[in-house]
């Protein structure tokens, strides 16, 4: 048995393996991307119904809101969510909220809610790491003048996309539509098909992996968040799903274990490290987004517009899947990290917040998602 077709990826920024057989996806781990806030009367839980579908750092979903004042919601990071080792100042974390943020205001237009956003209202985080204060407050009111996005039609159809891309390359049209959709104060998307830089940039991304999935800290910190098999999946609907016949004999072998998970020699390891080579392989274009500075409203701006550039991917019907090795602050990674920021010509006080492969590639099943419940404080 290939390795390559018992997992496809383990550990990529949340993968989900899901192989035909037994020990499937469980619906109720997808049941979240079914008619969100439907049964809803309140316009905030509608929109946040919407807002949990947002990408995020391996999937693990790091965000709370309070809604117990009126009108208002209060968004806060998880910290029991969090990446200390592959991700030391929570900036990705932080990203993932800026994604979810923006999606809660394109779903809140769509009912014709205005969202009044209020980014880091008791303060900036510190550099080293985020706290229990919010990064932002939404106050929503109807307002009949508020046009929806025309991005938010795409919602149903993004997914993140680890799979090999076909050997079609985006045009520049789509790239321009892309970079449009990305436009944020002080961030700015740029992308390659020049094929020489494809490769070199596809020569960093396959350093990252073997550096991050090589580390016994940072692998380890992977493994700790798959969820191995449908139970464990229904039970816990974030993080890495590892489900399908080749994930139940895997369990039945002892090679899926806690144990066996986290070593960096092990199948899941040496897995994670073949298919994200291959995937990289067979990538023709890549894209980044750029920030003027690198302060925590910047990162939140910096993930407002990812999710706009991943729902402008699915208008058009590209496949985007984020690389962020190289971008990771560990120590083990610094190196990569500079040659990466040289060869993309972004220096200090700028730097890159997302790297991205883009392709075409047949659109996988959404990713597991919490219920609504598990994230509201009401």
């Amino acid at each position: 048995m290939k390795r390559r077709s018992f997992m496809l990826v383990l550990a990529a920024g949340g993968a989900v393996i899901a192989l035909p057989g037994c020990d499937a996806m469980p619906s109720t781990a997808t049941a979240p991307w079914l008619a969100p806030g439907a049964t809803e009367t309140d316009p905030r839980l509608r929109a946040l119904s919407w807002a949990l579908l947002a990408p995020n750092p391996h999937n693990l979903q790091s965000w709370v809101a309070d809604i117990r004042e009126p009108g208002l919601i209060r968004l806060s990071v998880d910290l029991q969510r969090l990446l200390p080792a592959t991700d030391p100042p929570h900036r990705q974390v932080l990203i993932g909220c800026g994604a979810f943020l923006e999606l809660l205001c394109q779903a809140a237009a769509q009912q014709g809610q205005r969202a009044e956003v209020t980014l880091l209202p008791e303060g900036e985080y510190a550099a080293g790491g985020v706290d229990a204060r919010p990064f932002a407050t939404v106050r929503l009111s109807a307002d009949a003048s508020v046009q929806p996005d025309p991005l938010f039609a795409a919602v149903p159809l993004r997914r993140t996309n680890r799979a090999p891309y076909t050997a079609k390359v985006p045009d520049t049209q789509a790239l321009l539509h892309l970079a449009a959709a990305a436009a944020r104060p002080g961030i700015t998307l740029r992308s390659s098909t020049d094929a020489t830089k494809v490769q070199r940039l596809r020569e960093l991304a396959i350093a990252g992996y073997r550096v991050e999935f090589g580390n016994a800290a940072t692998w380890t910190e992977s493994a700790n968040f798959m969820r191995v098999g449908a139970a464990a999946v229904a039970a816990e609907p974030s993080g890495v799903a590892v489900t399908g016949t080749m994930a139940w004999f895997g369990r039945q072998l002892g090679m899926l274990s806690p144990e066996a998970l986290r070593r960096t020699d092990g199948v899941a390891a040496r897995t994670a490290i073949d298919s994200s080579t291959e995937a990289a392989t067979h990538t023709h274009a890549w894209a980044w987004l750029s920030s003027a500075d690198n302060s925590r409203r910047t990162q939140i701006e910096a993930g407002r517009a990812y999710m706009r550039t991943d729902l402008a991917a699915a208008q058009v019907g590209l496949a985007i899947h984020p690389n962020s090795q190289v971008l990771q602050e560990f120590e083990a990674m610094s190196t990569l990290y500079d040659r990466f920021h040289a060869e993309v010509g972004v220096a200090q006080p700028a730097r890159v917040q997302m790297f991205v492969r883009l392709g075409y590639a047949a659109r996988p099943e959404p990713a597991p998602r919490r219920p609504l419940g598990r994230l509201v404080r009401a």
